[in-house]
């Protein structure tokens, strides 16, 4: 192993390797550590990445890098939403539900864990599996050090963790529950026996750093993103506090009339024009995100509806390719760094919706009578809601992924079919139809935007086109009605 005098000088060393492939470096461990035998499976590339400074595959719990007490963790990318960023959550350890009890933060196993954690980034591209490990790219690393790093928030979320176990409870633990620190399932889930005669029984869990926290800490130290805080008192989440800015200052009122109050050089078919409005209502800087949304992972949707609050629209998601959702997991073993379902942690989140009422009309096109939506200033903004899904809804939502993912592991049945005078690919993916809140649909610009990694994946010999989950309108109509 090499040995390093300081962090710096740690980070210093993998700054050779950026932008080098997977394949380079294996190479280069084979070249300098021929000892050391990498094996290909799912932990591959943090295999590889940590070999770089010597270190063998291991199931040592000490420090990575000892002589400087940093943990090596790995932390996958992807470009999502045309935006490159954390791929998932990253697991830290798993929760002993029986010496949490007695453990207090200052020196509890986990803040050991998390006290210098050196990030090595690497780009998993969409659509790729680990068995295209020699692809991925190294990217440089990124250093969390607790101390500096919302302790206090993290030691909350920790001090609920252990309130849970201590009055024998640990079953109704939801990741959910903290803002930065999670405790998420992991491997099978298998129940685990704990309390004071060992009768409790809960499933297994591990601690992580939510999805939404890294996302917000790679944009934050890599991104160079800018932040603008609301300034909250203690006793206002920020969603209460969002959404009673919004109706107070937007509900009832002409989306013209608005626009025209914040001086928004508004754009309907710029989604960056709802951004800014929302900005300026909450009396945050055009170019920053709003930081408490950022840290708790709420994201703010426009829904249009008509004048009885029905959705004109399901809700989309961002596109992924099938190969994933052949490969991914909804829950990961507890010896895996990787292969979450993405969607998973999308939906995890919370989300702002805020209703946009508008009409449609009828207008004649190609001697054919078709519907548009109403001139933008017609537009009136409705109630803002938040929702985040519950344990029931996370449940049937897992459901319907894996019913998802067992239609395209059995094989998508793609046909060609007249609609009208233009021709329309039908497949057997899931439908809303037969779905309580998700289903998938295309997420294309065109017929031929076609999902290039499934296509090669099948041999070339299916054609679709990339895909999305969306949230049934029904179910939508369901949260906005509340």
């Amino acid at each position: 192993m090499e040995d390093f005098e300081s962090v710096d000088n740690l980070k210093e060393f993998y700054r050779n390797f950026e932008n080098c492939t997977l394949r380079d470096l294996h190479d280069y461990i084979s070249a300098t550590y021929p000892e050391i035998i990498l094996t290909p499976n799912k932990g591959i590339a943090g295999q590889v990445l940590e070999a770089i400074i010597g270190n063998a595959p291991n199931s040592n719990p000490q420090a990575d890098v000892r002589g400087i007490n940093v943990e090596l963790k790995v932390l996958p990318l992807r470009e999502i939403s045309k935006k490159i960023q954390p791929k998932e959550r990253s697991k830290i350890k798993s929760l002993n539900y029986n010496t949490i009890t007695s453990e207090q933060w200052t020196t509890s196993e986990v803040r050991k864990k998390m006290e210098k954690m050196l990030f090595l980034l690497y780009e998993h591209p969409t659509g790729k599996t680990y068995l295209d490990w020699e692809e991925f790219i190294f990217k440089g690393t990124l250093l969390y050090e607790i101390e500096h790093e919302n302790e206090n928030l993290v030691q909350e979320d920790w001090e609920q963790i252990k309130l849970k176990v201590v009055d024998e409870i640990a079953e109704s633990i939801s990741e959910g529950d903290g803002k930065i620190l999670g405790a998420c399932t992991s491997g099978s889930g298998k129940l685990i026996p704990y309390g004071k005669d060992k009768l409790a029984r809960a499933k297994q869990r591990s601690y992580s750093l939510k999805h939404s926290y890294m996302k917000f800490f790679y944009e934050e130290k890599i991104q160079k993103q800018k932040y603008a805080s609301l300034n909250l008192v203690a006793e206002i989440t920020p969603e209460d506090y969002v959404l009673n800015k919004l109706n107070d200052e937007l509900r009832g009122k002409n989306l013209e009339a608005v626009v025209k109050k914040y001086k928004v050089d508004f754009s309907p078919k710029a989604k960056s024009s709802f951004r800014l409005l929302i900005n300026r209502v909450l009396n945050v800087a055009d170019n920053k995100k709003i930081l408490e949304l950022e840290e708790n992972g709420i994201e703010i949707k426009t829904v249009p509806v008509d004048p009885e609050k029905k959705p004109w629209e399901a809700m989309s998601f961002p596109k992924f390719s099938l190969v994933d959702l052949i490969v991914e997991k909804w829950d990961i073993d507890e010896d895996e760094e990787e292969g979450e379902a993405v969607f998973k942690n999308i939906i995890s989140n919370g989300f702002i919706f805020i209703t946009i009422i508008k009409e449609k009309e009828k207008y004649l096109k190609d001697g054919k009578i078709e519907e548009r939506y109403r001139d933008w200033k017609t537009w009136t903004i409705g109630e803002s809601v938040y929702w985040k899904a519950s344990d029931a809804e996370l449940s049937t939502i897992e459901d319907e992924w894996k019913r998802a993912q067992e239609i395209v592991k059995n094989g998508v049945q793609v046909e060609t079919v007249m609609h009208g005078s233009k021709p329309r690919q039908k497949n057997n993916l899931l439908k809303s139809s037969s779905t309580e809140i998700i289903h998938i649909r295309p997420h294309a610009q065109n017929s031929d935007d076609i999902d290039l990694p499934y296509y090669e994946y099948t041999g070339n010999k299916i054609r679709i086109s990339w895909q999305s989950f969306w949230l049934n309108k029904s179910f939508i109509e369901s949260k906005i009605k509340a």
